[in-house]
């Protein structure tokens, strides 16, 4: 068995999410993000991490999908108003429960860490009581954003001993609920690891980074996959903008940093 075989065994491949974003879901051998993973949007400020996001649930809003938002940062309002100025008009899909915009305190999330729970702080234990804090029992999301998680780890002490298992843990929860998962974590503008500990980037399914890169013409916005399980990816670093009807991808241009 040659290693193509092997990953296929390992890491078998599963139906597309396609995001219907103008270039993007071409980056991907079988025309989206693998559905059920549990994905890492890290970039600087400025780059986009949220839009994309928001995009890809507004568009799978339309095409019938429910999705889950979680903020740590922003309120209902503020997103729903973010999603307009590009022209997604998200009301409709709030008001009818299809689309779920949680503004959660960080610190709830926290207090359920592992070693603070009443039992034995296993993952099933962590699942029953983060799920009904986050996802609505009507509702069974099948893209759920998270944003950001680094929002949770700026309120937590990174240095803690359990803190990996935690974090274990909580990838477990978002791969348990068999939704496609958008975790937004923030990094430099040039990163040499793509979340706040280093820990989440193995843990996650998969990683797509956004760039901000100084070039002598000016600033280009800059788009990549660097890790998907499940499925094979483009490996460029690509440009990509952000027009007032949102991002579009330009897979045939190839950007170097």
């Amino acid at each position: 068995m040659n290693e193509m075989e092997l990953n296929q065994v390992r890491h078998p491949k599963k139906q597309a999410l396609q995001t219907n974003i103008s270039g993007f879901d071409a980056l991907f051998n079988d025309g989206g993000i693998p559905t059920g993973s549990t994905v890492l949007i890290a970039g600087s400020t400025g780059t986009g991490k949220s839009t994309l996001c928001r995009q890809i649930c507004y568009n799978a809003l339309k095409s019938g999908s429910r999705c889950m938002y979680v903020s740590f940062e922003e309120s209902k309002q503020q997103i729903m108003e973010s999603m307009q100025s590009f022209g997604w008009n998200a009301s409709e899909f709030v008001e009818s429960g299809q689309f779920v915009i949680q503004n959660i305190n960080p610190l709830d999330i926290l207090r359920m860490k592992f070693g603070s729970l009443g039992g034995s702080g296993s993952a099933t234990e962590l699942s029953s009581k983060v799920k009904p804090l986050v996802i609505p029992t009507e509702l069974n999301p099948e893209i759920i954003v998270v944003d950001s998680l680094s929002a949770i780890i700026a309120a937590s002490l990174t240095k803690e001993k359990n803190y990996r298992v935690y974090l274990q843990q909580l990838f477990s929860f978002f791969k348990d609920t068999k939704a496609t998962s958008l975790l937004v974590t923030e990094t430099g503008p040039i990163p040499i690891r793509f979340s706040e500990s280093g820990i989440e980037e193995f843990l996650a399914d998969g990683i797509i980074v956004l760039y901000n890169i100084q070039k002598t013409e000016g600033k280009v916005n800059a788009l990549e996959v660097l890790k998907m399980r499940y499925g094979q990816h483009s490996k460029h670093i690509v440009e990509m903008n952000i027009t007032q009807n949102g991002i579009e991808v330009f897979p045939d241009r190839n950007i170097t940093i």
